[in-house]
């Protein structure tokens, strides 16, 4: 099986619960199918964002050097009081 290149989004105020969960779920799917999956992470311009809680989250590069992706995942942004769209 060809490996299926994950492409997680990252953006200052995303929720590191939205970005660690689906983040472990492929890990563990390639811990258990060797070459499965090559998961990546990118923000807009491949800067360090930082969660809504504080912590900050080193992308492995920008949206626009980013490989195509198998699957993309967006994590949304929590529906709290001021909240916006990610860029």
């Amino acid at each position: 099986m060809a490996q299926r290149t994950v492409l997680l989004i990252l953006f200052d105020g995303v929720q590191s619960l939205d970005v660690t969960g689906p983040l472990e779920v492929f890990a563990g799917a390639e811990l258990q199918a060797p070459g499965s999956y090559g998961i990546r992470t990118a923000s807009l311009d491949g800067a360090p964002v930082r969660t809504s809680s504080g912590l900050t989250l080193a992308p492995d590069t920008s949206l626009a050097a980013a490989p195509a992706p198998h699957t993309l995942l967006v994590p949304r942004r929590p529906g709290a009081p001021g909240a916006r769209p990610p860029p």
